[in-house]
C-alpha cells in the first residue's frame, strides 16, 4: 500500500514538472534580419522585476547566472562571446517571478455528493498558490540598437532560484538559429 502511495506521489510530481517545463516561448524575429551572419555577442545586465522582498538572490547573482547561461547556449550555437562593445550583437533580458493565487467556485455540491440535506445548497470552491515567472530575452544589433530577435514566455516556476536559470534560458534560446560557418 505504501509503495502505491509513493508511486502515485512520484507520478504527480513528475506531471507537475513536465507541465511547468512544457510551456513554450514565443519568438519574434525582425524582418530581413539574418542573425546567423553575426559572429560575436555580449551580455548586458537586464532587469529583474521580482519584488525585492521575494527574491532568493541579488540582482548581481541573477545577472552572473543569466550571463553564464546565455553565453553557454549561444556559444553552443557557434557564436563567440566578447566582454565589450566590439560585439556585433547585445543580449539583454527581463525576468521576474510573482506569487499567483487561482480560485474557482464549483457551485452547489461542487461535483461532490451531498452527505446530508444541509450540504445540498453549500458551494464548493478551491484555490491554489503558485509562482509564475516571466522571461524575455532580446538580442539587438550593437551599433544600430535595432531588434534582431526576441523570445518571451511564462513558466510556472521560480527562475530566481539559481538552479532553474540554466534550464529556463536553454528553453528560451532553443529556437535561436545556429551560426552559419563561412
Amino acid at each position: 500500500m505504501n509503495m502505491k502511495k509513493y508511486t502515485i506521489a512520484a507520478l504527480v510530481l513528475f506531471c507537475c514538472c513536465v507541465t511547468a517545463m512544457a510551456q513554450s516561448f514565443k519568438v519574434v524575429e525582425a524582418p530581413n534580419a539574418d542573425v546567423t551572419r553575426y559572429e560575436t555577442f555580449t551580455v548586458v545586465k537586464g532587469e529583474v522585476i521580482t519584488p525585492k522582498d521575494e527574491r532568493k538572490m541579488s540582482e548581481e547573482q541573477i545577472f552572473e547566472k543569466m550571463k553564464a547561461a546565455i553565453i553557454s547556449e549561444l556559444e553552443a550555437k557557434g557564436y563567440r562571446y566578447v566582454p565589450d562593445s566590439t560585439a556585433q550583437m547585445v543580449v539583454s533580458y527581463v525576468t521576474g517571478s510573482f506569487k499567483q493565487t487561482e480560485t474557482e467556485n464549483l457551485g452547489p455540491l461542487g461535483e461532490t455528493p451531498a452527505s446530508t440535506a444541509a450540504d445540498v445548497d453549500q458551494s464548493r470552491s478551491w484555490s491554489r498558490d503558485f509562482r509564475e515567472t516571466l522571461l524575455e530575452i532580446e538580442i539587438d544589433h550593437m551599433q544600430s540598437k535595432k531588434d534582431l530577435w526576441k523570445t518571451s514566455g511564462t513558466l510556472l516556476m521560480d527562475t530566481t532560484d539559481i538552479k532553474l536559470i540554466d534550464g529556463t534560458v536553454y528553453k528560451a534560446l532553443r529556437k535561436f538559429p545556429k551560426r552559419k560557418k563561412k
